[in-house]
Parts: structure tokens; C-alpha cells; sequence
């Protein structure tokens, strides 16, 4: 590998003053640099070794001489100040000489080929477990949150508004308006697709505890954590599936205008519980009768977490209950393909799960894009989430230490995973095949149960997939498994 290194030129033994060695074209100046920085600039060589090493630093003249004359003058190397003390302490002789006093690796440049390989790592970790007696890590670093906060109070204390910009002051992005629609309708054929996928590939799900499995059998591991796994020695208690085990609901609040009234733990049943996702939608700008949404054309104020002006209180209308709007409501929600028993296996399973595979990525992106822009926030302690400013004041978590807060959830930023949890499941290469054992759980993949599903069904994998699932790994026997290193 090449390297890059600065060259002093002509130490001399009185003089601190380096003149520099650059490119001797028609270009070159005749004026003399007078300090060690001007100096520095254009005086590169290549060498094998030297003293120390250097950071890589783009000086400010002299680049251009040095583009000239190879392609490897590209970095240049920024000495530091106890070398150059030591380069002037040095004895130096009278004599013309040059010497290397620092250089820096080159590094390689990135292919396509290496960019697409960072992009789908071969093989990738387990997501990890979190533990249930411990908060969450916040999605943005808590310095960050306070340093906004104390910038907010500041603002507050010397009479500042907050600039707000939307939807953060109540109005809607324009953008996101085709963005929210496109993620509703591909909600809706994710929910049809996957309850008529369902009635093709079984699933089965542990009595005791959320570990769900995709096969003709429950596996064979044993990592229940339910109540008296003990007794069972971790063994899982399968049963029959549903769509709401592989498709978790996640359900908010709600809420005809986000920046209204607080929802209060006494007034919680006067408000509905819909699909975050759903919910989500629509206060990004979907338009659904069932559910209405203020629109305002007025931004809000606030000062500091104050609202001095949020344009009154406007009473909300009652929300039309016609057999079409019913009818409407059962293809957003999952709980109602459990109450159908209208549903026919797909004529064409591959194509099915296709669209189905399809469909969830959309929405998973669409999710992605309105997160960005509007507020979602999510309990620290347990799985409640609420799509707004802020959350609300329900006393109904029960996770860990719940009694010190009183049941109050402890809400923070929302991300992906939280408004919709991918449900991880172990992969099965061959459906047909055994089912995973303990023994052989470090050779296993996974993969997020709707893939895992579909993929089952005849869908393509992936490429998002495919690290997480392992695929290039060979499951050995029960008696090669010791054998391996």
C-alpha cells in the first residue's frame, strides 16, 4: 500500500522557517512561505516509514500543484506540535537535505462492490433481548434531549416564542399527504393478504409466553419464560396462532385535535382505540368519516411547553356509523378478521404472499417517512404508544416499578420497532424438515414473522432479510455440531 508523507526541505540550523518543496512546474511562486504551516503546503513524497503518525489534513494552498503530479497526492498529513518542537530542537546541519518527519496511510478506495456489500453484510446478530426489568434506551441521547430543553427554557425566560414548523404548530405537509394515503391502502391489503396467507402456512404460538414459530410443529427449544417454565424445563406449551400473533396490534388513542385536551385517566373510555398505524394516517392527512380530524389553518404558539394560542376549543362531531363506514373499519383492524369466518385460501398462494411481502415494506417505509415529521411517543417501561405532542395522562402501565410512577407511562420518542414490532422468528430453511432444536440454536437465523410467513408461502426473500436469516450457513447434524470450531 502506498503512503503519503510531508517533506521538510532544507533544515537548516539558525532558522525556523522551512521553505517548502513543491511542485516545480510554471505555476510554482517565487515568494518564500515565512511560517511552518505555509511551509507545509504542496511539499508531499511518498515514503515506506517514519516516526509517528499524522492526521490527515487538507491544507489550504498548494493542493492544486500537487494534483499535477500523481494521483497520490491526494492527502496530506497534519503534523503535530510536539513534532515540530522536536524537528527544531533537532540537529540539523548546514547542508541542503530532506527529510520525512510524518506520514499517513492511503486508504483505499470504495468500490460499487463494496458499497453494496456494506449495504447486505453477509450475516448479521440476533436482535437482541430486552431485559423487562429495565427502562429503554432512548432513541435520541438523553444530552441532546436536555440541552433542547434548557435552549427552550431560555428562550421562554426572556419572552422568545418557539419557532415551531409543521406539523410540529398544527398544520399539515403538503409531501407527506400521497405518503399517508399510500401507507393506509397497503395497510389494508397487508391485513387481507396475510389473514388468506395465513389459512395456508400454520403457526403456532407458546401458551405461556410470546415465542412464536411458523411450521407444521412447534421447535424443539427451550427458552420459554413464562410462568413455571421450571416445572416444564423451558419446554413451550404450543397452540394454534392467530393473525394478531404474528401481526402485533399496536392501538392509540384517537384524538380529533392533538394539541386539545390532555386525555386524563378519568375520561380515557370517552375516546377510541385505533391502529397506531392507522391513527398515524390520519393525522398526517388521511380523511376517514369514521374518524374525524381537525384541520387547522392557523399554526399554534407556544412559549416554551406553554400553548398561548392554539385557536379555542372546537367540540368534536360525532363520527358517522353507516354499514359502509363498518364495513371500512374491518379492513384496518385486525380484530375483525378474527371475528370474520368469511376467509378463502388465496388462488394463487405465491402471488398472494408476494403482494402481501410487498405491501408490509410499504408500509414499514411509509411509517419511516411520517415518523420523521410527526410526533410519536412510546412508554420507556411497556408497549403503549400514542401518536402525538405528547402522550396521555392514563394510569395503565404496569411494567417494571409501576408503582413509583403510579401507573404513569414513562413516555419518550417512538421508533419503528415500537408502532410496528417485527416479531422476530426463527427461520425454518425447509419447511418440511425438522424443527429447530437447542442444540443447534448458534447455526439458526431469523427473520420478522409476516417475512417469515410469506417467505414459507413461496414469496423471494429479501435482500433486507437475508444477513438475519443466515442463509449461507449450513445447519450440521446433532452429533457435527461439537465439531464445529
Amino acid at each position: 500500500m502506498a503512503a503519503t508523507a510531508v517533506v521538510a526541505s532544507r533544515l537548516c540550523m539558525g532558522q525556523h522557517a522551512i521553505p517548502s518543496l513543491a511542485y516545480s512546474g510554471p505555476n510554482r511562486s517565487s515568494k518564500a512561505p515565512t511560517s511552518l504551516l505555509e511551509s507545509l503546503r504542496g511539499s508531499i513524497a511518498t515514503s515506506s516509514s517514519s516516526s509517528f503518525i499524522g492526521e490527515k489534513f487538507f491544507l489550504g494552498g498548494g493542493v492544486h500543484q500537487s494534483r499535477l503530479v500523481g494521483s497520490f497526492w491526494r492527502n496530506l498529513v497534519l503534523v503535530l506540535p510536539k513534532s515540530i518542537s522536536e524537528l527544531r530542537d533537532s540537529e540539523c546541519s548546514r547542508q541542503t537535505k530532506y527529510q520525512v518527519f510524518g506520514f499517513a496511510s492511503q486508504e483505499p478506495r470504495h468500490t460499487s462492490e463494496d458499497n453494496k456489500y456494506n449495504r447486505h453484510p453477509q450475516n448479521v446478530d440476533l436482535p437482541p433481548i430486552l431485559p423487562k426489568k429495565k427502562k429503554k434506551p432512548f432513541p435520541i441521547p438523553i444530552h441532546k434531549v436536555l440541552r433542547a430543553a434548557r435552549i427552550d427554557k431560555k428562550l421562554a425566560q426572556m419572552g422568545v416564542e418557539k419557532h415551531l414548523e409543521p406539523p410540529k404548530n398544527g398544520l399539515l405537509v403538503p409531501d407527506l399527504v400521497p405518503v399517508a394515503y399510500q401507507t393506509l391502502e397497503s395497510w389494508k391489503v397487508l391485513i387481507q393478504g396475510l389473514a388468506q396467507v395465513l389459512t395456508v402456512v400454520p403457526v403456532y404460538v407458546c401458551r405461556e409466553c410470546p415465542e412464536v414459530h411458523v411450521g407444521s410443529t412447534g421447535h424443539s427449544i427451550q427458552d420459554c419464560s413464562g410462568p413455571q417454565n421450571v416445572k416444564r424445563r423451558s419446554q413451550h406449551v404450543w397452540i394454534h396462532g392467530t393473525i394478531n400473533d404474528v401481526l402485533i396490534p399496536i392501538e392509540s388513542y384517537h384524538l380529533f385535535d392533538p394539541f386539545g385536551h390532555r386525555i386524563k385517566h378519568e375520561t380515557r373510555f370517552n375516546y377510541e382505540r385505533i391502529p397506531a398505524v392507522v391513527e398515524l394516517c390520519i393525522q398526517a392527512g388521511v380523511e376517514l368519516p369514521q374518524y374525524p380530524s381537525r384541520r387547522r389553518s392557523a399554526p399554534v404558539r407556544m412559549l416554551g411547553k406553554k400553548m398561548i394560542d392554539r385557536g379555542g376549543f372546537v367540540e368534536e362531531p360525532k363520527p358517522c356509523r353507516s354499514q359502509e363506514i363498518m364495513t371500512l373499519l374491518s379492513e384496518i383492524d385486525t380484530y375483525a378478521v378474527l371475528n370474520s369466518q368469511l376467509i378463502s385460501p388465496p388462488a394463487d398462494t405465491r402471488k398472494a404472499a408476494e403482494r402481501t411481502l410487498k405491501a408490509y415494506s410499504t408500509v414499514r417505509s411509509g411509517v419511516r417517512q411520517l415518523m420523521r415529521k410527526y410526533t410519536v411517543k412510546a412508554c420507556g417501561y411497556c408497549s403503549e404508544v400514542h401518536v402525538g405532542p405528547w402522550g396521555h395522562n392514563a394510569k395503565l402501565c404496569g411494567a417494571f416499578k409501576h408503582q413509583w410512577r403510579d401507573g404513569k407511562h414513562g413516555w419518550q420518542d417512538a421508533t419503528i420497532d415500537e408502532v410496528m414490532p417485527p416479531n422476530f422468528v426463527w427461520h425454518m430453511k425447509d419447511p418440511k424438515g425438522a424443527p429447530p432444536t437447542g442444540a443447534l440454536k448458534r447455526f439458526y437465523g431469523k427473520a420478522p414473522a409476516v417475512v417469515e410467513v410469506c417467505v414459507q408461502a413461496g414469496a423471494e426473500i429479501p435482500d433486507a432479510y437475508r444477513p438475519m436469516m443466515r442463509l449461507d450457513i449450513v445447519v450440521p447434524d446433532t452429533e457435527e455440531a461439537r465439531l464445529v470450531a
